[in-house]
């Protein structure tokens, strides 16, 4: 099963696609295979999230030179997930640094990241209208990845 970990400040404007994203999907009426988890604004706190052997998804918003809006998934197999793939964390810890010690911790499962490139960070802005349009992509992302895991686990 696919877990789905949103991580963002609420209060920061676009950083606040992560946690908007898990709140739809929990609103949502999609049967699909996922466990949510609202991570909030510190990486860190993901830790326990990664150590299992269940794929994972993480919804973040990313600076990666991209227009404002832009939705990109980056894979950890892909990539290592540096933090110059993914701007400079408003998190305490960053991603990519709590990736490392999964890793080095024995983790093996699947991770990637659904980055939206943010328009505004500014605290108290909400999100920003071209964030917003990314919304119904993300989704559809989700569902995606979300069936993809679960014709794995049905031919296992």
């Amino acid at each position: 099963m696919l877990k789905v970990i949103g991580l963002g400040n609420i209060l920061r404007g676009d950083d606040g696609i992560g946690p908007v994203i898990i709140h739809k999907l929990e609103e949502s009426s999609w049967s699909l295979p996922i466990r949510l988890c609202d991570a909030g604004c510190d990486a860190f706190t993901i830790l326990d999230q990664l150590l299992g052997s269940e794929p994972v998804i993480i919804i973040d918003c990313a600076r990666m030179g991209k227009e404002p809006g832009t939705v990109q998934k980056i894979s950890a197999k892909d990539s290592e997930l540096l933090p110059a793939n993914l701007g400079i964390s408003l998190h305490g810890y960053s991603l990519s640094e709590v990736w490392q010690i999964a890793r080095s911790m024995g983790v093996k499962n699947d991770l990637a990241v659904i980055g939206v490139e943010p328009d505004s960070v500014y605290f108290n802005s909400g999100l920003s209208e071209v964030v917003k349009k990314s919304i119904p992509i993300i989704m559809q992302m989700v569902a995606e990845e979300a069936k993809k895991y679960a014709e794995k686990d049905s031919h296992h």
